[in-house]
């Protein structure tokens, strides 16, 4: 039996993060792509390797006050 310290010890220095890593080849923005079609055709890449879903998301979700849009996401309640 291991003292609670020991136990304690083992589990902070232990842990791992277990994640597959996939490498894509490079990939170069085509002359008649605009940077917004590049963007889409990589994520679709990563999409389809990582077995993902592809989603309309650009990262602005933070800037937007949802409370006033959205009765149920305000804090008051």
């Amino acid at each position: 039996a291991k003292s609670f310290s020991v136990h304690l010890m083992d589990l902070m220095t232990s842990w791992a993060v277990v994640c597959d890593v996939y490498f894509l080849e490079p990939q170069v923005k085509q002359p008649d792509e605009t940077p917004v079609e590049f963007a889409g055709r990589v994520q679709q890449l990563i999409a389809k390797r990582a077995n993902l879903r592809v989603v309309p998301w650009d990262g602005y979700l933070k800037y937007y006050n949802l409370a006033g849009d959205v009765p149920r996401f305000s804090s008051s309640q």
